[in-house]
């Protein structure tokens, strides 16, 4: 999938083609050039499968909006991005489940309890990250972690004392440095 950048991210990537037009233009660019992709047909052919039924897209939103904006492959990102916005707003606030333990429920009420649910069982944890680049003020690109601490108190004793303990240099710098 041309649009998962390998600098963002965690390198795992869900797909639902019945729901995602960018998963489905994908498997289905996939299945028509497997040669051209180095892949075996049948990797890329399977039935797709509902999740999600809404009243504008039906049970295939993916295919459905795909097909009515004529998009022909991946590559057609203006349109791709487009018919997401559209079926993801038509999912979330209009669409009912179809499987699942909260089958017959709306998403938007579903969601935020599947949510818990895989939290609650260790099968998820809660991961953040930004939509785009970070630069630092000084232009310098930046990796951003999710920590429990961002920030350390240099003035905290007990922390102090046990850093200088691995490094006693750094109390004749800090100590330097409060200084000047």
């Amino acid at each position: 999938m041309e649009t998962v950048l390998a600098s963002k991210g965690t390198g795992v990537v869900t797909s639902v083609p019945s729901d995602s037009p960018d998963d489905y233009a994908t498997v289905t660019d996939l299945a028509k050039k497997a040669a051209y992709y180095g892949i075996d047909a049948e990797w890329a052919s399977f039935p797709l499968v509902p999740i999600i039924s809404t009243p504008t897209y039906g049970e295939m939103a993916a295919p459905e909006i795909v097909k009515k904006m004529k998009i022909q492959s991946p590559k057609d990102t203006k349109l791709l991005a487009e018919a997401k916005e559209a079926v993801y707003r038509e999912g979330f606030y209009n669409g009912t489940m179809l499987i699942g333990k909260y089958k017959g429920d709306k998403v938007e009420e579903a969601k935020p309890k599947v949510q818990n649910d895989l939290i609650k069982s260790g099968e998820a944890f809660v991961y953040n990250e930004p939509e785009g680049l970070v630069m630092s003020r000084s232009g310098d690109e930046c990796i951003v972690a999710l920590c429990d601490q961002w920030y350390l108190n240099y003035g905290e004793t007990g922390w102090k004392k046990e850093t200088e303990r691995y490094f006693p240099w750094l109390n004749i710098l800090t100590t330097a440095s409060l200084e000047s």
